[in-house]
């Protein structure tokens, strides 16, 4: 029986190990996925994937659901777990879930209405929907950058750069939507709850809040007696609730004299790829529905 000397056996194995290793460096690198950031609601997600462009996946936590009373699942508290940062408006929006936020370290959440520096001229300083003025929807995104770069800083410009353009098509979006509703300063508005001073507050428009109480619904009426009082004949105005569109609110706007629209400010009917500048622009143009077929008093 043929034995091999113990130099072919070492050639042998010389042999084999560089065919491994050849066959090693012809395999293509494994692919490095992007880091995650978890996004509360739509619109956070809407602004957040405006500053990490392809650098960071973004996904949403909250679909569908209400942020005021939405409580995670265990598949959501181990994907808040796993991402590299978690971003939500705070307690004041997302009340159930501060509970959950307060198990994550603080280096890996972001809660934006804290983080401060919003505008709050014409709008209501404790409305925690912020990011229906675009402007502040501008210094979420600074925000986001500034986490961001800090967490991943070999990309800190490039999420920093993203947020200076976003923010310079904010201001340009704040003033087109100003001119917009700007004709409809005099117009009642009424709203079902604190939730749309920030949209039409810059542009000098008023809503009154009907909220869950007897003394929200007595302010309304007051607001609408007095308009009645400076003009003759009915008061023509609006009533806005939140999708999905109810008899409650119809009945509540009959009762008032007031034509009725719900108002989508989470963006739940948008299509998936639709960014922010398409949430404001469905806004605009839903709530025009109702403030466009109102008489000009001029004429």
């Amino acid at each position: 029986m043929f034995k091999p000397s113990f130099p072919t056996v070492c050639f042998l194995i010389i042999a084999a190990l560089a065919a491994l290793v050849a066959g090693c460096g012809n395999e293509t690198p494994a692919r490095t996925e992007p880091p995650v950031l978890l996004a509360s609601i739509a619109p956070v997600a809407m602004i957040a994937r405006e500053v990490a462009a392809d650098d960071i996946e973004v996904r949403e936590l909250i679909r569908g659901g209400d942020p005021h009373h939405y409580a995670p699942k265990v598949a959501d508290r181990l994907a808040m777990e796993s991402a590299q940062l978690v971003v939500w408006l705070g307690p004041e929006m997302e009340s159930v879930l501060a509970r959950q936020m307060s198990l994550l370290p603080a280096d890996r959440q972001l809660g934006l209405l804290a983080a401060g520096g919003y505008e709050f001229e014409g709008a209501d300083a404790d409305d925690p929907h912020l990011w229906l003025r675009p402007r502040n929807a501008a210094v979420m995104a600074a925000h986001i950058a500034n986490r961001l770069a800090h967490l991943n800083p070999q990309r800190a410009e490039a999420f920093r750069t993203r947020a200076r353009d976003f923010s310079r098509a904010m201001a340009n979006l704040q003033k087109v939507q100003d001119r917009a509703l700007w004709a409809y300063r005099d117009v009642p508005i009424v709203s079902t709850h604190k939730a749309y001073s920030q949209f039409f507050g810059p542009a000098g428009v008023v809503t009154e809040s009907l909220g869950a109480t007897a003394g929200h619904q007595h302010g309304a009426r007051t607001m609408l007696d007095k308009q009645q009082k400076r003009g003759a004949g009915p008061v023509h105005g609006c009533l806005f609730g939140e999708v999905p569109a109810n008899d409650r609110d119809r009945q509540t706007a009959a009762h008032l004299n007031l034509d009725y629209v719900a108002l989508d400010p989470l963006g739940t009917a948008l299509p998936e790829n639709a960014d922010y500048a398409d949430l404001m622009a469905r806004l605009l143009a839903d709530a025009r529905q109702c403030l466009g077929a109102i008489p000009d008093r001029d004429h």
